[in-house]
C-alpha cells in the first residue's frame, strides 16, 4: 500500500538541529533519504541512507556529504518530469550553494523546497491525502 508523504519544514529543520545538538538533522536527512526512493521508485537509482552518508562524510572530511547531496539534487530534478515539474537547481548549483554558503542552510531550503513539491505532486498522483503536521496534527492544505 502506498503511504503518503509528508512535507518537511526548514524551520523546523533548523530549530530542531540546534535543540537537539544536530541529532534530529541526521534523523531528518534518513526520513528524507527514504522519501525520496519512495517518491522516485522506479529510477533504477536508491538514495543512500544519510546516517552512512554522516560517517562517510566524517572519514572524507566533508568531501562526501558534498557528492551526497549532488546525486539527491540530481535524482530529484530527473524526477520531476514524471510529476510534470521542472527543477532548474542542478546537484552542481546546490554543492555550490552548500560550498559558498558553509554557514547558511541554503543548499538544504533547495532540496527541501524541490522535495516538497514532489511530497504534493506524489500523494495527489496517487490519490492521497496530505500527511499530518508535525506541529498541528492537521492536515496541510
Amino acid at each position: 500500500m502506498v503511504s503518503a508523504i509528508k512535507e518537511r519544514s526548514l524551520f523546523s529543520y533548523i530549530v530542531l538541529s540546534v535543540l537537539t545538538f544536530g541529532i534530529y538533522h541526521i534523523v531528518f536527512w534518513t526520513k528524507i533519504s527514504k522519501d525520496v526512493n519512495a517518491l522516485c521508485e522506479g529510477d533504477g537509482k536508491k538514495t543512500m541512507k544519510y546516517v552512512f552518508c554522516f560517517l562517510l562524510n566524517i572519514v572524507t572530511v566533508g568531501i562526501f556529504g558534498f557528492i551526497w547531496k549532488f546525486k539527491l539534487a540530481k535524482r530529484l530534478q530527473e524526477n520531476a518530469a514524471r510529476y510534470n515539474l521542472r527543477f532548474s537547481e542542478s546537484g552542481g548549483l546546490v554543492v555550490v550553494l552548500a560550498i559558498v554558503f558553509a554557514f547558511f542552510p541554503i543548499a538544504q531550503a533547495v532540496l527541501i523546497k524541490n522535495f516538497n513539491k514532489l511530497a504534493v505532486a506524489y500523494n495527489e498522483y496517487n490519490g492521497l491525502e496530505a500527511a499530518a503536521n508535525v506541529f498541528t496534527d492537521e492536515a496541510e492544505a
